[in-house]
């Protein structure tokens, strides 16, 4: 392996660490309720993500040391933070509980806002970063 794949590994490794904390923080900050919708936290984290994550791409173009910076805070912290499988046991729930009409509106909300989030971030980042990407 070499030195600068070692280091993307701990990259990912130490930004994954930091991220899922923020994800704990984020289930501390809102605690799931009982009914209807019960991940906010989820939602939140994975919108937050997506906006983050248009802004680092638009941060990274072009950059000569893009590779440990993407290992770093989009596989790692943003990696930690966002979570498909949290997204999945919570539709899950909702199916379970034959709450199609929450289950359709959690979807649209996560699929829907990311998207929005993504090209905010990207919007953000041009804005920020002229002349990259």
């Amino acid at each position: 392996m070499t030195r600068a794949a070692l280091l993307q590994l701990l990259a990912v490794g130490l930004g994954g660490a930091f991220g899922a904390m923020l994800r704990h923080g984020a289930n501390l900050l809102l605690p799931r309720s009982a009914a209807p919708w019960p991940a906010l936290s989820t939602l939140c984290v994975n919108v937050v993500g997506c906006l983050c994550a248009g802004l680092l791409l638009v941060w990274l173009g072009g950059r000569e040391d893009a590779d440990f910076w993407r290992a770093l805070l989009l596989t790692g912290v943003l990696g930690g933070l966002t979570t498909f499988s949290a997204f999945g046991v919570d539709l899950l729930a909702l199916l379970r509980a034959a709450r199609y009409d929450w289950l359709a509106l959690t979807i649209a909300a996560h699929v829907g806002l990311g998207l929005l989030a993504i090209v905010a971030g990207w919007r953000l980042g041009q804005m920020a970063w002229p002349g990259r990407i």
